[in-house]
């Protein structure tokens, strides 16, 4: 059987990577909302706590993304200045 090829079908790198770029920005604001949204359920945390469990994330390498989650949380409440401490 004779076989078609389609290649309107077939995404080019050369084509698609205008378009990707277009859209990462908006794709990253959405990501960044998204966190900010899942840090803000850590307001019930005290401070000290939010920092001990960072650090101690950290120390256990836990997911990269649940320290996200943390800085974020420790960045809206603007205690950079005490992560390290």
């Amino acid at each position: 059987m004779l076989e078609r090829s389609y290649p309107y079908l077939v995404n080019k790198p050369e084509v698609a990577k205008p378009s990707r770029s277009a859209n990462e920005s908006s794709i990253d604001m959405v990501a960044a909302r998204r966190l900010s949204d899942k840090a803000s359920l850590l307001r019930p945390l005290k401070d000290e706590h939010l920092l001990e469990v960072y650090r101690e994330a950290k120390k256990m390498n836990l997911s990269n993304e649940f320290i996200e989650l943390l800085e974020e949380a420790i960045s809206i409440r603007h205690l950079e200045h005490r992560r390290e401490a």
